[in-house]
């Protein structure tokens, strides 16, 4: 029963996260875009800093950095391009974490209750800036289609 609860809690605890980082970026009157690319980027350094628990740390320090780098990466791709990168890096990010911190060797020195608390922010996060991003797209469409409906039919006549 405990595993089955933890499961449940855990995540929803970083759902809860997730919606008070959204809800603080909106109230505070900030571009989400602007400001979830960091949140990305220190979210991959939480693992940084838990690799020095490890039995290992210079070769786990190392392999937290290549996912700093990966998630950094696709963090600063989408503030010069797509938002779509920021969403794919808050997506992958839980895939990450479960492999290599739940159920892989990283497990003994990152809390499990953190693995999924962490997934949880992650995929909230994720959801959210798809959401936005596809209303967002779906409103210019739709202005675009109002604007040059007149067009068409001046053309017509």
């Amino acid at each position: 029963m405990e595993d089955i609860l933890q499961f449940v809690i855990f995540p929803l605890l970083g759902v809860l996260f997730g919606s008070g980082f959204i809800f603080l970026t909106r109230w505070s009157g900030l571009n989400a875009r602007q400001i979830f690319p960091y949140g990305l980027i220190a979210v991959a350094f939480v693992y940084v800093a838990l690799s020095g628990r490890s039995d290992n740390p210079t070769v786990w320090l190392g392999f937290e950095m290549t996912g700093v780098a990966i998630f950094g990466s696709l963090a600063m791709l989408s503030v010069m391009g797509s938002v779509w990168w920021l969403v794919a890096g808050y997506a992958l990010h839980p895939l990450w974490v479960i492999v290599f911190h739940y159920v892989g060797t990283g497990s003994a020195f990152v809390p499990k209750e953190f693995s999924l608390a962490n997934s949880g922010f992650d995929l909230t996060l994720a959801a959210y800036l798809a959401y936005e991003a596809w209303s967002s797209a779906r409103a210019v469409a739709q202005q675009d289609a109002r604007t040059s409906a007149p067009r068409d039919r001046r053309r017509a006549k």
